[in-house]
């Protein structure tokens, strides 16, 4: 699983067109799990300067640059003929004498005169002479954020905006009532000077404000002006557009903004610090002090809190009630565009002429670095919700500036926007500026303006160009429109990087490499474009210590000295997962921190597979049980799957019938999608709607620690539910010590096996299962060096580590690909699920099989071809992992399930006598995202055989009353003849009166009968996961699972209970059942100790890194064994993956369902217990500093954000003695490493069963 913030109509895609009835289309196959969200849209406030300066001569002033040149013989200002502005540089224009205003027309222009008096109205003037001679400073800034104010708009000052939308917002052109001057050719817009011009409609929507409307993941915006002695309280916009709970408007989410920015006229001085003041204050919620927005009164103007978003779910442009949602966790940023120095502030009963920081310090004080700094890292309380919050980042945008203005925006911008992680000042600074001078326009000074900045460093000048990266100098049209669009890109993908992070929990363990898969489901590049559904997978070094490791020089060299150690943690400050780069262990010294993408990974499979041409890759398809190559040459069989209607590409039809309004069904071009599916965007001679989504990112902002650049075409889709699935020379199984099987020990011991390379299989949502080779781990016996990857066994070179070297497309998740590259592509599983390798006999011989399943993907579709359902698949790995990934596996099956339904019943494989089983259970017919699933009245265990496929045998699930889906299958051996005897499993569904339906089963392999393992009676509950079992030593057969489940929005409110149980079967070989209440309620029972010893651990969290103290030994009474077994009553908690039993210690991961908006994926809490009691054992079994309370060790313990894995979270690493390691990862990416000990009577008893 992996994780995604939120958007509240993230799922409403699914519904925005009535699908045709017989036809298949693409949005009746959209599915996103409840875990995953998109980026909360950022706060931004827009803070223009509205000086009396900023109605002056942009191109042109007077020699002073003040005002408007008026000199016959010029005042300085160059004309260059590049001039942006009202008029368009590059046309020609005459004055129209019986309109009053300028228009495009032809012909040779006149000179440019030198003033604007110097205007002949007879003659023909080029138009960027024209912007050279009338634009002013603030028409620039209207020309870049709303094309120019219309004619219509009247110039004002501090009046409300929305009393002049219809005539200052072009966008209300056509609208009843508008009286904005714009016809169907454009508008009239009027100069600050008075001149108007005649604009075509491509210029006024040319302009950022009408562009950003148009993103699908846009900035919420509100504007501020200052002037005089503060805010223009009156003109000023709150974020989220909003002058009252009425002016939302879904189509015109700026029209309130494009109207006060159009409307303001300058006039006054430049207050820029009290701005920043009420700033602050608008944020905090506070009352004004310097004329600024009103904060939130009560209950009914949640609109005038930034913390509030707007979701008008009735559709009718207003917010109130239950519509305006609580969003903390949206970021929130400042862009601050002035063109002055400031020089009023102080006191709010004082505030007046002010050059010095010292003037009302530090609350009030008129320096606005002070306020910039208490904005972004001092923070603030939002006061109505008592939530803690910041600005993230203060831009700041020099208009026509210099001298002493100019360095106090760098520094209002430096100390506004660093990264405050691990410091509390800029880096090499302890304090604010103090430096003294004479400042511009305001004589002795002291502070921002006087005060040079700080030897360039990474925490505020990542580019190391000396310059904030969060300052911009403008001086005419174009770089006033350039730096107020990078400042919103930047915020965009600040958002997207950070919040939409997701992972899939998944992690694997090879030796000493750890293989980490995570998914962005959005990202935005820098010009802007939002690129969907992308996955990751890496790598990083596991030292003998356990500690995570980079691979700091990129060698592929374990280097003890000098690959950095990381712990990943969820930082909550900023809403994304960071890595803490931790230079001594020991005294948990840091140098900063890292994002997942800026690690230096020892492999990268996504960015190898960016870098690799499409014709380069082994991708495979099931051709009807033959595997073949997947290039354009089978076209024609594709093409009989793939058809569309013609007027809607996103329908998959069968005839012309499927179409609705005239379409007709129609082949898609198959060479084209094919090409596309290998890895080309926008292939050429191939302009179709179904493959215009494009892939294409910006490299460097995913490969950068591995020095790529430029454009390229991310290749591998988002990977959601798989968890990696390894393989190489060492032992997949453990028959040779658990059976004594010479035949399987003389199989993992001989060269080929010995001598395989590493891989790693993981499927994905692009429709493939990918294979990378990770290499070979060559220990090279320096201990300073210990461990190298190379590519094999017989090849040190590592150019080939991270390639993807094979890729499986199964025949059933063929149809579904046709939408994967559609614009409006709403995300539709195809390959989502997990696998397994493992080794089986098969025709009395060894060999390396790899099991996997669409899972979420294959919900039932219709086509031309047939019906397609969701399948599981075999391969046989073993020749071509002994032949060094020479040539292609083996494709031994493919099979839907006979009833259509989804493969969510894991696969499980079971050894019956001398006979190989594949076990799979009904699944789901279809999920929801946001109402959950369907399911049939008669669910099925399906038994393959794994040679062949052939279907041995179907057994009936006898559940009355109820429809149901099989849970994970896991078969055991519970007597160690080397015949698994049972099979347990849950089910989930519902009853026939209502409510949620659960039960425990077991699946006798002998007789092949299913009986009921575990009832909860009157009160059942959902059971998804798989158990997990250990024998006492009294031979009673103890089984442990968790119930409930997460698979829809539906699931986030949970009505029924949800428990964590163990018991011992004692009916485990006949047909008895255990109920709930013949177990002990062992809920919220803590274990009293004495501590006896203590350690130091380095842990990290959003607060930073330090040493905690952790109780490693204790004396305490341990907890009596009860007598039939024992469970525990869960809290707004659903269990839905394994449990692990290993040294006297069940874990359990829980998720704890989130109730707000921001944690839509939810936390994870670690059950750790003694599995005879349930309850904790004295001496801890979690080495954390939050396992004990009050000398009472807990039953659980906080993971943090993120949600569990499907299937089994743990890998354990096995140490000397009462020690092990549990490694596990959650959905937000962060792999958490959980010290751990055995209980006390069953050190080096280390006894479980393998999943197989």
């Amino acid at each position: 699983m992996r994780r995604l913030l939120f958007v509240l109509s993230l799922i409403t895609l699914a519904f925005i067109r009535s699908p045709q009835v017989n036809a298949a289309s693409m949005t009746n196959y959209c599915y996103v799990p409840p875990y995953v969200g998109q980026a909360v849209s950022p706060n931004v406030m827009l803070l223009i300067d509205v000086s009396g300066s900023m109605s002056w001569c942009a191109y042109n002033p007077k020699s002073d640059k003040s005002g408007c040149c008026s000199s016959s013989s010029g005042c300085g200002g160059t004309y260059t003929g590049t001039e942006e502005g009202y008029f368009d540089p590059s046309k020609v224009y005459r004055y129209n004498s019986s309109q009053g205003y300028w228009e495009e027309t032809t012909g040779t222009p006149a000179a440019c005169p030198k003033t604007q008096s110097g205007i002949d109205t007879n003659n023909i003037y080029q138009g960027n002479c024209l912007n050279f001679l009338y634009m002013s400073r603030i028409d620039l800034v209207r020309w870049a954020l709303t094309g120019g104010t219309p004619d219509s708009c009247p110039q004002v000052n501090n009046k409300a905006p929305q009393n002049n939308i219809k005539n200052c917002d072009p966008e209300t052109y056509g609208m009843p009532g508008s009286s904005v001057s714009c016809d169907s050719y454009g508008c009239i817009l009027k100069s600050t000077t008075g001149v108007r011009v005649r604009v075509p409609w491509n210029r006024i929507n040319s302009a950022l404000l009408f562009q950003l409307k148009n993103l699908s993941f846009k900035p919420r915006m509100g504007v501020m002006f200052f002037s005089g002695y503060g805010v223009r309280g009156n003109a000023s916009v709150y974020i989220g557009d909003f002058t009252g709970s009425n002016s939302y408007d879904a189509l015109n989410p700026y029209k309130n903004t494009i109207t006060a920015i159009n409307q303001e006229y300058p006039s006054g001085s430049t207050p820029t610090a009290p701005a920043l003041w009420d700033t602050y204050n608008y944020f905090a919620q506070q009352n004004p002090q310097y004329g600024g927005l009103k904060p939130q009164q009560g209950g009914g103007d949640q609109w005038r809190n930034p913390m509030y978003q707007c979701f008008d779910l009735n559709g009718d442009n207003q917010c109130q009630g239950s519509e305006l949602k609580l969003v903390p966790c949206a970021k929130n940023f400042v862009i601050l565009m002035t063109d002055g120095q400031w020089n009023i502030g102080g006191p709010p009963n004082n505030v007046g002429l002010a050059c010095t920081i010292d003037y009302g310090f530090e609350q009030y004080s008129a320096d606005p670095v002070v306020p910039a700094y208490w904005l972004h890292k001092k923070g603030f309380t939002n006061a109505p919700t008592g939530i803690n919050s910041k600005v993230e980042a203060i831009y700041g945008i020099g208009l026509f500036l210099g001298g002493t203005g100019e360095l106090s925006l760098k520094n209002v911008s430096m100390y506004g926007s660093f990264d405050t992680a691990g410091r509390n000042w800029p880096d090499g600074l302890s304090g604010y500026p103090q430096g003294t001078c004479n400042m511009d326009d305001c004589g002795y000074g002291k502070g921002s303006g006087c005060t040079p900045l700080p030897p360039s460093s990474p925490d505020w000048d990542k580019n190391s160009d000396g310059l904030p990266d969060t300052f911009y100098s403008a001086s005419d049209a174009n770089q006033i429109k350039n730096a107020i669009l990078s400042a919103i890109l930047d915020i965009l993908k600040r958002v997207s990087s950070g919040s939409t992070v997701a992972t899939l929990a998944g992690r694997s363990s090879v030796s000493q490499v750890v293989v980490q898969p995570y998914f962005l489901p959005s990202y935005v590049r820098s010009d802007g474009t939002q690129v969907s559904w992308l996955g990751f997978i890496k790598a990083f070094w596991v030292d003998t210590m356990q500690n995570l490791r980079e691979d700091t020089n990129l060698n592929k060299v374990l280097n003890l000295a000098v690959d950095t150690i990381f712990q990943l943690f969820f930082d909550t400050n900023e809403n994304q997962t960071k890595a803490a780069m931790i230079t001594n262990i020991s005294t948990c010294t840091t140098s900063g921190t890292k994002s997942i993408n800026e690690l230096a990974p020892v492999f990268d499979g996504g960015c190898y597979l960016a870098n690799t041409n499409p014709s380069d890759r082994n991708i495979y398809y099931n051709k009807d049980g033959v595997l073949t190559s997947l290039t354009t040459g089978e076209a024609s069989y594709f093409a009989n799957i793939w058809k569309v209607c013609s007027n809607d590409p996103s329908v998959l039809c069968r005839n012309n019938g499927d179409c609705s309004g005239g379409g007709s069904c129609v082949s898609a071009d198959a060479s084209c999608i094919i090409r596309y599916l290998r890895g080309e965007d926008n292939p050429s001679g191939c302009n179709y709607p179904y493959i215009q989504r494009t892939r294409t990112v910006s490299v460097e902002d995913f490969c950068s620690a591995l020095g790529m650049s430029g454009s390229k075409v991310w290749k591998l889709g988002d990977i959601i539910s798989s968890s990696p699935a390894i393989a190489g020379p060492d032992p997949l199984m453990n028959y040779h010590f658990k059976y004594n099987d010479l035949s399987y020990y003389q199989y993992i011991n001989s060269d080929q096996y010995k001598s395989r390379p590493v891989i790693a299989a993981i499927s994905a949502n692009d429709g493939m299962l990918h294979i990378f080779r990770i290499g070979y781990i060559n220990q090279t016996g320096d201990p300073n060096n210990p461990i190298s990857l190379v590519n094999s066994k017989t090849d040190s070179n590592n150019n080939l580590v991270g390639k993807e070297e094979f890729a499986f497309v199964p025949k059933s998740a063929i149809p579904y690909l046709l939408w994967y590259g559609n614009p409006n592509y709403c995300h539709v599983p195809t390959v989502d699920y997990r696998m397994m390798i493992l080794d089986a006999k098969i025709n009395n011989q060894w060999r390396t099989i790899l099991v996997g399943a669409m899972g979420f993907g294959g919900k039932s579709i219709d086509t031309l071809a047939g019906t397609f359902s969701s399948s599981v698949f075999v391969l046989d790995l073993t020749d071509w992992l002994n032949n060094n990934l020479s040539g292609q596996p083996v494709l031994l099956w493919e099979k839907q399930l006979p009833d259509n339904t989804l493969t969510l019943s894991f696969p499980a494989v079971a050894k019956v006598g001398n006979n190989w089983y594949v076990l799979v259970g009904s699944g789901p017919t279809n999920i929801d995202s946001n109402t959950g699933e369907t399911y049939i009245s008669n669910a099925k265990i399906f038994v393959f055989n794994l040679n062949d496929g052939s279907l041995a045998r179907t057994v009936n699930v006898p559940v009355s009353g109820a429809s149901v889906a099989i849970g994970d299958i896991m078969p055991v051996d519970v007597n160690n003849d080397y015949t698994d005897d049972v099979a347990y499993f849950g089910v989930y569904g519902s009853g026939s009166s209502g409510g949620v339906f659960g039960a425990l089963y077991r699946l006798n392999l002998s007789s092949w009968t299913v009986s009921q393992a575990f009832s909860f009676g009157s009160s059942p509950a959902p059971v998804f996961g798989a158990p997990n079992y250990t024998l006492d030593e009294n031979g009673n057969f103890w089984v442990f699972f968790g119930t409930g489940k997460y698979l829809s929005n539906a699931d986030k409110n949970i009505t029924y209970t949800n428990y964590l149980v163990g018991f011992k079967d004692l009916y485990w070989n006949s047909t008895g059942s255990t109920t709930l209440s013949a177990l002990t309620d062992v809920t919220g029972q803590t274990t009293a100790i004495t501590p006896t010893s203590y350690s130091q651990m380095c842990i990290c969290d959003s607060s930073g890194c330090g040493l905690r103290t952790v109780v490693t030994d204790a004396q305490g009474t341990i907890p009596p064994e009860v007598p039939v077994g024992w469970y525990i009553r869960l809290n707004n908690e659903a269990i839905y993956s394994q449990p692990m039993v290993f040294g006297g210690v069940v874990n359990v991961l829980s998720a704890v369902l989130p109730q707000d908006m921001c944690a839509m994926e939810g936390s994870s809490k670690l059950y750790s217990l003694y599995y005879k009691s349930g309850t904790p054992f004295p001496r801890p079994t979690v080495l954390s500093p939050y396992a004990i309370v009050g000398n009472q060790v807990q039953q659980s313990v906080d993971i943090g954000r993120g949600v569990p894995p499907f299937g089994q979270p743990f890998q354990i690493t096995a140490g000397s003695g009462k020690e092990f390691q549990a490694f596990l990862q959650v959905s937000t990416g962060v792999i958490v490493k959980v010290p751990q000990q055995a209980t006390s009577n069953y050190e080096g008893r280390f006894l479980l069963w393998i999943e197989k």
